[in-house]
């Protein structure tokens, strides 16, 4: 849930792109229609953090960290094509349908597939590039007219993955000196991280085969490629041509993995096939996340991405959904070795969680929405729990004051700060229709109810809300219709708050129908 706010365009209109075509400085875009259809996509979805002229550079950026790819430069990192060479469409297609995990670039499948491809085309559009001679072309064109466009690299049958296959493994591992940068047990602690450098410039660091997530991809053959071909503009050299055999690097393939945490898994996983989290109806609302009856039901494991690296990452929430026709229930769940529910000092920040959802009932920006597309925010912070929350005295016992009557160290709630009024509930109901407008409802039409749970290294926290709300900016259900719902979780020991959290894909909250169905999209 980024934010985005609209910004001038500074990219060539059209008209202006086939100025340069005529003029022999760019070669031909795509068709019209398929350019038009691919922007409008790009601009509401990509262009917050990639920028609207492709840079990288988009208002989100400097909340990201690694950074946008700049596709200017038309380099990129995943890709099957070998060296620096460009990628081909289904490289990119694949990018942008499963994001890249453990970093902020999200599945676009909730996306349909046209939409999606136009989206590469466009991406394509945005590789204008200076020669030489100064003149912009287009890197794709250029290719394409030269010859020059690669082939992907043949991956050959994978070996079998056995005891004397993960020994041979380990053994590359060594020869080709991988823990420099990997570290001895794969952890990425190398002891040539400090020096590591991306080819902006920009510190990086390496993968942490342990508990990091693999970016393009965690099959044998994604991992495959990435040995054989490198990773443009990182420290990360190919081990193609005959610096391995093809047996080696599928050795070291396997070995590579066997390093991998069996709990990070869960961010391999898609979502649903239908993207839906179905609520079903009961007879009596369970209105305690520690209630038995949260039990029997079957969650959806919702993957989530880090809008900045974590060295603890949350890797997935688990969201369960009722109704008893009257209220919805929404049970989150994760997992949190050491709770924060306090914020009183500077230095400290809380845990938190939101769900986002979509008033216009369609797939708008996943950071904030947009001004087409508003969203509705119910963002509950373990601060604002109503039992033993900590105050000023508490926290610094100390502390000394001066006996005036009107003295008030407080001064957001003695200024009428609605967030910093005496909270009836944990949660706080908001709006956001980009970049920089979130704001919180007036105290009168706060009417989301909630409750967190930490218990054996494990937040529960329940949201509730009646199903029909007379407030214009709250979101509305209707039985069978699907809700776009996206999720955030805030890690308070990790100095998580506002834009740096935890985010998930877009999903669809689906009410049941009364007859113990559930329309689909």
């Amino acid at each position: 849930m980024l934010p985005v706010m609209k910004l001038p365009r500074s990219f060539p209109s059209l008209a202006a792109l086939a100025a340069l075509v005529v003029s022999g400085q760019l070669s031909a875009p795509a068709a019209p229609n398929e350019s038009a259809r691919g922007r409008v996509a790009y601009d509401q979805h990509c262009a917050a953090c990639h920028g609207l002229t492709g840079d990288g550079n988009g208002p989100a950026s400097v909340w990201l960290y690694p950074r946008p790819r700049n596709f200017n430069a038309g380099q990129f990192k995943i890709k099957s094509t070998p060296g620096t060479s460009l990628p081909t469409d289904e490289d990119l297609l694949q990018s942008v349908t499963r994001g890249l995990a453990g970093s902020s670039m999200p599945s676009f499948s909730y996306l349909t597939e046209q939409e999606r491809r136009d989206v590469v085309q466009y991406v394509k559009q945005l590789t204008v590039h200076a020669d030489a001679s100064g003149n912009r072309v287009n890197l794709f064109e250029a290719a394409r007219a030269s010859g020059s466009l690669a082939k992907p690299v043949e991956v050959p049958p994978e070996t079998p993955n056995t005891v004397q296959e993960l020994t041979a493994g380990r053994e590359i591992f060594k020869k080709m000196q991988c823990a420099l940068c990997h570290g001895e047990t794969g952890a990425g602690d190398g002891t040539q991280v400090p020096t590591l450098k991306d080819s902006a410039g920009l510190p990086v660091r390496p993968r942490d085969f342990n508990t990091g997530l693999f970016r393009g991809g965690h099959t044998g053959r994604d991992l495959y490629l990435r040995i054989n071909n490198g990773l443009p503009g990182t420290p990360m050299i190919p081990y193609g041509g005959d610096v391995l055999k093809p047996e080696e690097r599928w050795a070291l393939v396997h070995y590579v993995q066997s390093l991998r945490r069996t709990d990070v898994a869960v961010n391999d996983l898609l979502a649903p096939e239908d993207s839906a989290i179905h609520v079903q109806k009961v007879a009596k609302l369970p209105t305690n996340p520690m209630d038995a009856a949260w039990e029997s039901r079957d969650p959806v494991r919702v993957p989530l991405n880090p809008l900045w690296p974590e060295p603890n990452q949350i890797y997935a929430v688990a969201v369960a959904a009722v109704t008893d026709g009257k209220q919805l229930a929404v049970l989150l769940q994760w997992r949190d070795e050491l709770p924060q529910n306090s914020a009183i000092r500077v230095q400290d920040f809380q845990d938190g969680a939101a769900l986002q959802f979509s008033l216009s009932g369609k797939y708008g920006f996943l950071g904030m929405g947009d001004k087409e597309n508003p969203v509705n925010l119910w963002s509950w912070k373990a601060g604002w729990q109503a039992e033993g929350t900590p105050d000023m005295d508490s926290v610094y016992q100390s502390m000394h004051s001066d006996a005036w009557t009107f003295t008030n160290y407080s001064t957001a709630i003695s200024a009428g700060n609605v967030i910093s009024q005496p909270h009836k509930s944990p949660v706080e109901d908001a709006n956001a229709a980009g970049f920089g407008s979130f704001k919180s409802q007036p105290i009168a039409q706060q009417n989301v109810a909630g409750k967190g749970v930490w218990h054996d290294g494990f937040w529960n926290v329940v949201f509730i809300r009646d199903l029909k709300s007379k407030d214009a900016d709250d979101v509305k259900f209707v039985a069978g219709k699907p809700v776009p719902v996206a999720f955030a979780i805030w890690n308070g020991e990790q100095h998580d708050r506002n834009g740096r959290k935890m985010v998930s894909n877009w999903y669809q909250l689906i009410l049941d129908d009364g007859k113990g169905k559930t329309a689909q999209r």
